[in-house]
């Protein structure tokens, strides 16, 4: 697909390339959490939200299923589960090699408060990484979407969106840190919640010729001027603008939507090479774990970000870092699903997969 040949509609350019496009927003974030890319491009990335927001529109563009207990105990398994193992294994190495906390019991009150919350500020004082609280949100985002599809009636779907737009719009201006106590990061699916429900109408929008450079286009103008102001914008934090920001909000909400579709259009003319197909199916493992892989690169890399060096120096380490960090990140994730005891126990597809869930139906039958 060019980008001047005429396109089909948008859920079919996804439906086509969807590995692809995870496996670029998987570089994005990662470039994003890399410190020789921050020393060389110091704001470049004080705004970035798009990438983050991309894998939430992905479930957007695919979640059509309706509230009922069986999908969110499915759900539970798929985002949850795997969330409580990740975040266990990484707040008990993060008390014995880091000593963060006082004492064991201080550590085991942040991790509980982790476990049930979900939400980044209770997720980076318990385990050392913010990026966990990727998985509670998916499943956040999830039931809403669920609850949103179940809803039948015209004037209940009207109240659902006028909901919506409100919380858009003011959200952002309540207490941020009252907001993330609210858990799986439902009240930050909520403020975007809006920004999905346009991304579904656009699904099925028939693209017009040059429509990659158009929003690659608007991309460049609202991102380029956050980035020159510049705008700090964090949405694991929920620091995001609203209505007592209205041009900040524009300029955000023009970014996050013209940076998810700029991705889909690269993707689009992307070669499907196998390994990048290989690393979008394992897209949200790698976003995971590539913090940890970062860590263990710092240990052994022979530069450090503050080391002196010019800005190819920067470059070159970065790249470099970046691809090490994702490799070794995708080689978790194979090592993990090569391994049945991990892929029912730790990372089951659903809730029948999941051992426990047998012997939670037998309780019930006792």
């Amino acid at each position: 697909m060019t980008g001047n040949a005429p396109a089909s509609t948008l859920k079919a350019l996804i439906g086509s390339n969807v590995n692809c496009i995870k496996a670029l927003l998987a570089f994005v974030v990662a470039a994003d959490h890399n410190e020789f890319f921050w020393k060389l491009f110091p704001t470049l990335f004080e705004p970035i939200t798009f990438p983050v927001f991309g894998y939430f529109l992905l479930i957007f563009t695919f979640g059509r299923k309706i509230w009922s207990k069986e999908f969110i105990a499915d759900r539970c398994a798929r985002y949850l589960v795997p969330y409580w193992w990740a975040l266990t294994a990484a707040s008990v190495a993060y008390y014995f090699m880091y000593q963060r906390h006082t004492n064991p019991a201080e550590s085991v009150a942040a991790w509980a408060l982790a476990a049930v919350i979900g939400n980044a500020p209770f997720v980076k004082p318990a385990s050392g990484f913010l990026m966990l609280w990727f998985l509670p949100s998916l499943f956040g985002l999830t039931c809403l979407i669920a609850l949103y599809n179940t809803i039948q009636t015209r004037w209940g779907q009207s109240l659902a969106v006028g909901l919506a737009v409100l919380a858009h719009l003011l959200l952002p201006l309540l207490p941020r840190l009252t907001m993330l106590w609210i858990p799986f990061g439902l009240a930050i699916m909520a403020n975007v919640f809006i920004l999905g429900l346009i991304w579904q109408r656009l699904l099925s929008v028939r693209l017009p010729r040059y429509w990659g450079l158009v929003v690659a286009a608007i991309f460049v103008a609202s991102y380029g001027r956050l980035v020159s102001v510049p705008v700090h914008l964090e949405m694991a934090t929920f620091e995001l603008a609203g209505i007592n920001a209205p041009g900040t909000m524009i300029l955000q909400d023009l970014a996050g939507m013209s940076g998810v579709l700029t991705i889909v259009w690269l993707a689009s003319l992307t070669p499907k090479f196998q390994w990048l197909e290989a690393l979008g199916k394992n897209s949200i493992w790698i976003y995971l774990f590539h913090p940890v892989a970062y860590v263990v690169l710092g240990r052994v890399w022979i530069a450090r970000p503050d080391d002196p060096m010019g800005p190819l120096g920067y470059w070159v380490h970065g790249c470099l870092t970046e691809f090490g960090a994702i490799g070794l990140a995708y080689l978790a994730a194979i090592l993990m699903s090569r391994s049945t005891f991990i892929s029912v126990w730790i990372i089951p597809r659903s809730w029948e997969q999941w051992p426990p869930s047998r012997l939670l139906a037998n309780a019930r039958v006792l």
